[in-house]
């Protein structure tokens, strides 16, 4: 029904291969309903006359954390007709709801203008939100944590979102890293033990706490299946300032 997304791009070319690199797979609907995986879903938007597809997840009760390129473009401006469809997979969603407001992180615009949304400098600023008017999960959200050191460190680490690379977008997928991502510049950071095919732009990225507790600590907004690699906007001080500020 909608064109697949090209939203999530490539990064550094230059990124050597990695011998044991994961690429996302399907994680069957008892997960997807699964707290807090429940809390992601698929973002269907459109920029001009053209459908496209996002991720997003609620971290707040009445807002959703995606990437900046799924709000905005460049020759487009804000993208319209948002809708969050939490929790989806094979047609099926926990609720289907229209975002009344939408915010991109300071900087992003000016830096996709000059640059070109492929740009580290762009992925760097890579970070949106949106507001609904009600609550998205009935006052449940999933909790987020701004902490580099988490994303860095070597444990596993689960990315989600819908694909429309090579799968058709009706299944959560799941993609684990190995080894953890690295700072390449300023807040964005990548990894090469893990891929993410087009289309799961603005999808969580879990860490745990020591005490086992899931929290979103960045978001997916580059990939690049043919160098091995998939990169995030870590939630970092920056982002917890725009949460804050504005996902109320």
């Amino acid at each position: 029904m909608f064109p697949r997304s090209t939203a999530v791009l490539l990064i550094l070319a230059s990124a050597a291969l990695a011998q044991n690199v994961d690429g996302p797979q399907p994680t069957g609907v008892e997960f997807a309903r699964t707290f807090p995986y429940s809390m992601a879903g698929k973002l269907i938007f459109t920029q001009g006359e053209e459908w496209f597809q996002g991720r997003g997840t609620v971290i707040r009760p009445n807002a959703v954390l995606t990437a900046a390129h799924n709000l905005w473009d460049a020759d487009r401006g804000f993208s319209t007709d948002l809708i969050f469809r939490r929790s989806f997979y094979d047609g099926q969603s926990a609720g289907d709801q229209y975002a009344s407001r939408v915010y991109v992180l300071g900087g992003y615009r000016d830096n996709a203008r000059r640059y070109g949304a492929n740009d580290v400098r762009s992925f760097t600023q890579d970070l949106g939100a949106l507001l609904f008017a009600t609550p998205v999960a009935s006052g449940s959200a999933a909790g987020w944590w701004a902490n580099a050191g988490a994303l860095a460190g070597g444990q596993p680490l689960l990315a989600l979102g819908y694909g429309a690379q090579f799968h058709d977008g009706e299944e959560l997928l799941s993609a684990e890293t190995t080894g953890g991502f690295e700072r390449i510049d300023d807040a964005f950071y990548d990894s090469r033990s893990v891929v993410f095919e087009g289309g799961m732009s603005g999808g969580p990225v879990f860490v745990r706490d020591s005490n086992g507790a899931l929290f979103v600590a960045g978001v997916v907004v580059a990939g690049a299946v043919d160098f091995k690699a998939g990169g995030i906007r870590i939630l970092d001080s920056g982002a917890a300032a725009f949460i804050r500020a504005y996902m109320r």
